[in-house]
């Protein structure tokens, strides 16, 4: 993840920025449609084709965005 600048984008945790790439983890799209958008995506990212990012890589990435933590539910303040 970090090795191919997705982070850059899309964050150390893959929780995205609102000026930079959507939020992409913690649960993240299903594996086959992980990878489908990966090697064919939409917008500003670059394809990564599999002389450039393994199908296992892709696994690895896609494993590694489902373990990230879930953010703390957000509390309003008392009114």
């Amino acid at each position: 993840f970090i090795r191919y600048g997705c982070d850059e984008c899309h964050g150390r945790e893959g929780q995205g920025a609102p000026t930079s790439g959507p939020r992409i983890g913690p649960n993240p799209l299903a594996l086959a449609a992980f990878v489908r958008y990966v090697r064919a995506p939409r917008n500003y990212m670059p394809p990564y084709t599999a002389k450039v990012v393994s199908d296992q890589e892709l696994a690895d990435m896609h494993a590694y965005l489902t373990a990230r933590p879930r953010p703390p539910a957000r509390t309003l303040p008392p009114e």
